[in-house]
């Protein structure tokens, strides 16, 4: 019986090792892979190949490029990269910047992380004076064109990735302010990359505006935003010192993950 325990354990853990190294060459061209590729790189049959993609497919780790043979990763996955962003991001250090910032603006701080094409709110540092926006939640991948911290994210995209992108997310209108025009959006996101902040004005949520500055990591590349969010009208006659704050504290946010 030892035996056969033995080797029903070492059967699973041989299918783990190459569900993971699936995992692992797809995730390795920004273009995915196709099974023929995937089955060559692993050695192993075209019919053993498509049951391990089919597993990460149903479970979302895997997703199919439509009207093509090739596979990229999945939401699951950016998902479980988003939970392992959020657990290095909102360090007790971080969560102290944020926490004076708020303070000094007298207003919900904001820090999100990117990755691929989703977004999540790391931590907020809010309080009884100063709450959070209830709406908010993790994924903004149908919204990213109309929050502050989604163009930074759309931003850093390159032009391949940013066509994918429109062309896989239609530009939803929120409010009557929402700009669905997606030359209007290039055009806009050329300016924020050159001013690296980003603005929104009730076009989230009416009466509500929004600053962000991006998050840095060591090598330069944008990895999150650090915003604030108050009334349109608010943001009106404070507009700079919003500004300033918020670009200090992606800084310093940026120096300390680095």
């Amino acid at each position: 019986m030892g035996t056969a325990m033995e080797q029903e354990a070492a059967s699973g853990t041989q299918a783990a090792e190459r569900l993971l190294r699936v995992l692992e060459i797809v995730g390795s061209s920004i273009d995915g892979a196709d099974v023929a590729s995937i089955a060559a790189e692993l050695g192993l049959s075209l019919s053993t190949t498509y049951r391990l993609v089919g597993v990460l497919q149903r479970q979302g780790y895997l997703l199919r490029r439509s009207q093509e043979p090739r596979y990229v990763l999945g939401r699951t996955v950016a998902l479980l990269g988003l939970a392992v962003n959020r657990q290095v991001f909102a360090t007790p250090e971080v969560r102290a910047m944020l926490e004076a910032a708020r303070d000094e603006l007298r207003a919900p701080v904001y820090l999100t992380a990117f990755h691929a094409e989703e977004i999540v709110v790391a931590h907020i540092a809010d309080s009884p004076a100063h709450p959070r926006i209830g709406q908010l939640h993790t994924g903004f991948a149908d919204a990213s064109h109309v929050t502050a911290f989604g163009k930074l994210m759309l931003a850093a995209k390159s032009r391949e990735e940013l066509d994918r992108h429109l062309e896989e997310h239609s530009l939803r209108a929120l409010t009557n302010r929402s700009s669905t025009d997606a030359a209007a959006l290039r055009a806009q996101l050329d300016t924020v990359r050159h001013e690296r902040i980003a603005v929104e004005v009730e076009e989230y949520m009416p009466r509500l505006a929004c600053i962000a500055a991006p998050v840095r990591s060591a090598h330069g590349s944008t990895i999150g935003a650090v915003s604030v969010s108050v009334s349109a009208d608010d943001f009106t006659s404070r507009a700079d010192a919003l500004e300033r704050v918020v670009r200090r504290t992606a800084w310093t946010v940026s120096s300390q993950l680095a």
